[in-house]
């Protein structure tokens, strides 16, 4: 009898974890601080969007008092250089790079693993 208890727990804990839906969910990925303005910096990934080979997201940065500001990014191949471009909504431009632009670069990294 103990045994059917048990067989039939453990069915119902199986059943159970393979109804859940299989969803990726939407979190804010920490891709540094800022070394222009101190201020901690967050890949959104639920705004991650492709079309037409460029890729957009939104950039969320965390002030000191734990207010937010935003910057709508896009990020595009230019095979030409074999580099990533990107410009945000501020009108900052330029080519990812790990040492000249950090948070773009993390960014790429971000994007091309989601």
């Amino acid at each position: 009898m103990l045994k059917k208890i048990l067989m039939a727990g453990i069915l119902a804990a199986a059943l159970t974890f393979n109804a859940a839906p299989n969803t990726a969910e939407a979190y804010d990925h920490f891709v540094g601080t800022s070394p222009a303005t101190g201020w901690n910096c967050y890949v959104m990934t639920e705004t991650i969007g492709r079309s037409n080979g460029t890729t957009y997201v939104t950039l969320k940065m965390v002030k000191g008092n734990g207010s937010a500001s935003f910057l709508d990014y896009r990020f595009w191949y230019d095979s030409s250089r074999d580099v990533m471009r990107f410009s945000n909504d501020q009108g900052y431009s330029g080519i990812a790079n790990r040492y000249e632009t950090p948070i773009e670069w993390e960014m790429v990294q971000v994007i091309r693993n989601y």
